[in-house]
């Protein structure tokens, strides 16, 4: 397993967060796309080339995009105007992700309204995902759904029924095991669940500033994901806090050394 981070981790912006990343010893970066994706310099031709030299230049390869912005535009809205866009975005961010060299594309679960029903938000997300998963399949790269607080993917039960609703050999599971948590779910368990169908994972604690003085048994999780011969990216999604270097640094070895320990029981 190797281990990146996203740029919010870092407060920064995509293109310093890459040679800061590079700095700390990180393989690679995720890069949010935000609501205001047009003004990003994602979504710039010239944006992107710099993206990429940075990446060459730095060896700090760009892992995967998340469409953070898809809490504003989600796919599950009653306005079909909103599901029109997220469509629009989802589909050029995998063409956006194929130029950038990143396989995996984060689709976190959202919701199309506070009160939204919950098997009306899943028949959304099944149909708009299911319209737009064979983009990313002509592009070599993938819509990962995530297990978030709101929406219809809260479990590895949610996430297998869209997965097996879309039926697309270009979605799969981003899963975050510092959200199973404060779900109540069992990360180990919901691991073996979700086995055929992850893909990637987030890494972060719980009520800590940084990892390992949380709640998230981050030993065990990494150890269930060895087991079902996971061999992906770990990304943090941890917290800047008020020196996102020194933050960055400690956590990065924290978790080196989790996967160090957890090759040495193997």
């Amino acid at each position: 397993m190797k281990i990146g981070i996203r740029n919010g981790s870092l407060a920064m912006t995509p293109l310093p967060a890459i040679e800061a990343a590079a700095k700390l010893g990180f393989a690679s970066v995720e890069l949010d796309i935000p609501a205001d994706y047009a003004d990003s310099i994602i979504w710039q031709s010239d944006g992107r080339r710099q993206l990429s030299e940075a990446a060459t230049a730095t060896g700090c390869e760009i892992a995967s995009l998340c469409i953070g912005g898809l809490w504003q535009i989600s796919p599950a809205s009653p306005d079909p105007n909103i599901r029109a866009e997220a469509a629009e975005v989802i589909s050029a961010s995998a063409a956006i992700a194929a130029e950038l060299g990143a396989k995996w594309i984060l689709l976190p679960v959202t919701p199309g309204s506070e009160d939204q029903d919950h098997e009306e938000g899943v028949a959304r997300w099944i149909e708009e995902i299911s319209n737009v998963a064979a983009v990313a399949q002509d592009l070599g790269v993938r819509y990962c759904l995530e297990n978030v607080g709101r929406g219809g993917g809260k479990s590895a039960s949610d996430l297998l029924r869209l997965i097996q609703g879309i039926n697309s050999p270009a979605v799969s599971v981003y899963y975050d095991i510092g959200n199973a948590l404060a779900f109540g779910n069992d990360a180990v368990t919901e691991i073996n669940e979700l086995a055929d169908v992850l893909d990637i994972v987030h890494v972060k604690d719980s009520d800590g500033a940084l990892l390992g003085q949380g709640g998230v048994p981050i030993a065990d999780d990494i150890k269930a994901l060895a087991d079902v011969g996971y061999d992906g990216y770990l990304i943090l999604e941890t917290g800047p806090t008020d020196d996102p270097m020194i933050a960055g640094a400690y956590n990065r070895g924290y978790l080196q050394s989790v996967l160090d320990n957890t090759k040495q029981e193997e």
